[in-house]
């Protein structure tokens, strides 16, 4: 089964200065639509921490954007699990489309089920769900590899993880990162340039009062990468980032 299309309005606070629909918030709006498909399906996420001990936790998730909304526009977004392989890993997708039906977002990531008790995931098999598929559908590859670091970076921000970090699952909400990573870039960095896109692979999860170092490689004129590694062990890497760009960086 699909979502049908979930439709939100992007309104003052769902946007960032320049009044384009934060990533973050895109992200929030995609866990939405991934809820509303785990209810359609027979399954209550809070019902599965609470009395079932499991979690779904995504691991990576790669956007592909032509164009970002802005304030006042509305928009429409579906989601899917395509396929579960190997068994510990359930690819889902997102379309997001405008409000003439133009897919203008395409998103792809990784989730893995895993169990409170030991923290460790656990084969969607041995569990008691059983997830709708839909192979035949895909908008991006279900194939997001691990970022290779080119160069020697620089520690341009350091997160101290607060209250306002911290979600259900008692770590930093996966949609907390794209912040951290955009916070990295000058105003004039993203003035000058439109994401195209974003891929963010989650390693190790971040808990409250830990400090994250934001390294920033030298990357490529269209792209930036960012690793966040635990400051106090920074062989600790919690996750990687790495953004496009539609124009050249001036240097």
């Amino acid at each position: 089964m699909l979502t049908k299309s979930q439709k939100f309005s992007v309104d003052f606070f769902d946007c960032d200065t320049f009044a384009y629909l934060r990533i973050s918030r895109l992200c929030e709006f995609f866990q939405e639509t991934s809820l509303k498909l785990l209810r359609d399906q027979g399954f209550d996420y809070l019902s599965m921490i609470e009395k079932d001990n499991f979690t779904l936790l995504i691991s990576r998730i790669k956007l592909r954007i032509s164009h970002l909304p802005v304030w006042g526009e509305d928009i429409f977004i579906s989601a899917w699990i395509k396929n579960i392989n190997p068994e510990k890993v359930a690819w889902s997708d997102y379309d997001v489309r405008d409000a003439q039906g133009n897919s203008i977002i395409q998103a792809t990531s990784s989730w893995l089920l895993v169990g409170l008790e030991d923290k460790k995931a656990k084969p969607f098999s041995e569990s008691p769900y059983r997830f709708e598929m839909h192979p035949e559908l895909s908008v991006l590859p279900e194939s997001i590899e691990l970022l290779e670091p080119i160069g020697m970076p620089k520690t341009v921000l350091v997160k101290d993880v607060r209250y306002s970090d911290i979600d259900l699952n008692n770590h930093v909400n996966n949609c907390k990162y794209s912040d951290w990573v955009l916070d990295t870039l000058s105003m004039e960095e993203l003035k000058e340039r439109k994401i195209r896109s974003i891929q963010l692979n989650y390693m190790q999860q971040v808990e409250y009062n830990t400090k994250v170092a934001l390294m920033r490689f030298p990357g490529s004129r269209h792209h930036i990468v960012i690793f966040g590694v635990n400051e106090e062990h920074p062989e600790q890497v919690h996750f990687q980032a790495r953004l496009g760009f539609d124009k050249p960086l001036v240097v």
